[in-house]
């Protein structure tokens, strides 16, 4: 074979031992590109995180769209992992991983957690996790304007958005993933007070070479989130109000790949604007659970069967929050093997907290002590945490870089 007609290698190295010992170099090992690509994918992706450290030759190889695809293909981890948020703004968010043990009975069971930390706002810090990423950023009613930021617990890369200078006092984000383009959106929404003026809707794209906002149009007419956002089959949903004078509640979708707004029919009995509802991921599909109006330990959920014709079916869990005391929520995504997830919305640093598992199938629940480990100084016994459960993580080593 001719010099120009040489595959593209990875490796061109010597490997005689005699050389070796003499500190020489005899031969060369030369690996095919496609061959090196092949090997890699069978890789874990926190090796494949480690070796973009050896050159930038094998960082450009590693990230390329293959092989990120590949990392996140792989079986959701069945180790429970959840976000820790601090009410001290100084604090970092924890992004946990707990072992369960394989043997599930109905005792409370003590799990700890190892810590991997990034920088969060405190309290008021909004996350929602997406395909092996942490979205964070800061809900607040004021005109302090706070950035989108990304976490990458495989890579421990962390990136923030570009800045938007907006006047609006109320800024929205949502993280979204379209699975058919392997592509990360984030979605920002500028509210402003008078419903005369438009909605301000602006676009990230991951990985767009223009790296910069885009925007889009609303054409849905000007609304206000309601609450957290999910992300399922392409599509973020989340619930909102309708601005004046026709003040109503709705529920929108946002299809990631078309970047269309769009309002979903719901059922008349389905109450949107209760505070204590929650949109879920429940087996691919989305769905609305709450409180039963007449029983309080009862709890009722809609979920969508079809989402081109927008059908809803409706469940009712019985005793599902039979001595659960107030300030609980259900998490907005059920666990791999089907049981909805309950948390307390705050607890503090100085107790450990019970998360509970209900099983719709056997009807049954089982609940899990945590207890913080973190040894950080600045904690004290009279701050507290907030938990965002996360149940079907998988290592991403997307590559988080703006520049």
């Amino acid at each position: 074979m001719k010099p120009s007609q040489r595959p593209h290698n990875l490796l061109d190295i010597t490997a005689s031992p005699a050389g070796i010992m003499a500190g020489k170099r005899s031969c060369n090992i030369n690996i095919p590109l496609d061959l090196m690509v092949e090997i890699l994918k069978k890789l874990p992706a926190k090796s494949l995180a480690r070796f973009q450290c050896v050159s930038k030759q094998w960082t450009s190889i590693i990230v390329i769209n293959s092989i990120v695809t590949r990392s996140l293909t792989q079986p959701p981890s069945c180790d429970p992992h959840f976000i820790f948020s601090h009410s001290n703004s100084q604090f970092s968010f924890v992004f946990s991983h707990v072992h369960e043990p394989h043997q599930i009975t109905n005792q409370e069971q003590q799990l700890y957690h190892e810590e991997i930390c990034g920088k969060g706002y405190g309290i008021e810090t909004r996350f929602q996790y997406l395909r092996g990423l942490v979205g964070f950023w800061r809900s607040s009613y004021c005109y302090c304007q706070f950035t989108f930021t990304i976490y990458n617990p495989t890579t421990k890369q962390t990136v923030s958005l570009p800045y938007l200078p907006s006047t609006s006092r109320w800024i929205y984000y949502f993280f979204g993933y379209d699975p058919l383009k392997n592509q990360y959106k984030v979605v920002c929404l500028a509210i402003q007070i008078d419903p005369s003026k438009n909605l301000s809707c602006r676009v990230f794209t991951l990985g767009d070479p223009k790296k910069k906002w885009m925007r889009i149009q609303c054409g849905i007419g000007s609304h206000f989130p309601l609450d957290n956002a999910v992300c399922i089959n392409g599509a973020i949903y989340y619930k909102a109000t309708k601005m004046k004078p026709n003040e109503s509640s709705v529920l929108v979708s946002f299809d990631v790949r078309s970047e269309k707004f769009n309002h979903v029919r719901t059922p008349n009995d389905m109450a949107i604007y209760r505070r204590d509802s929650t949109l879920i991921n429940y087996q691919g599909k989305l769905a609305f659970i709450c409180r039963n109006n007449m029983i309080n330990e009862d709890a009722d959920m809609w979920v969508m069967e079809d989402a081109e014709k927008q059908e809803w079916s409706k469940i009712t869990f019985f005793g599902m929050l039979q001595g659960i005391t107030s300030g609980i929520r259900i998490g907005d995504v059920t666990h791999p093997s089907g049981e909805f997830v309950i948390l307390h919305q705050n607890y503090l640093s100085r107790y450990a907290s019970n998360v509970y598992y209900y099983d719709p199938k056997r009807n049954s629940r089982r609940s899990v002590e945590i207890q913080t480990t973190t040894s950080s100084e600045r904690i004290t016994p009279s701050d507290y945490f907030t938990m965002w459960p996360v149940t079907d993580h998988v290592e991403n080593i997307m590559c988080l870089s703006l520049h």
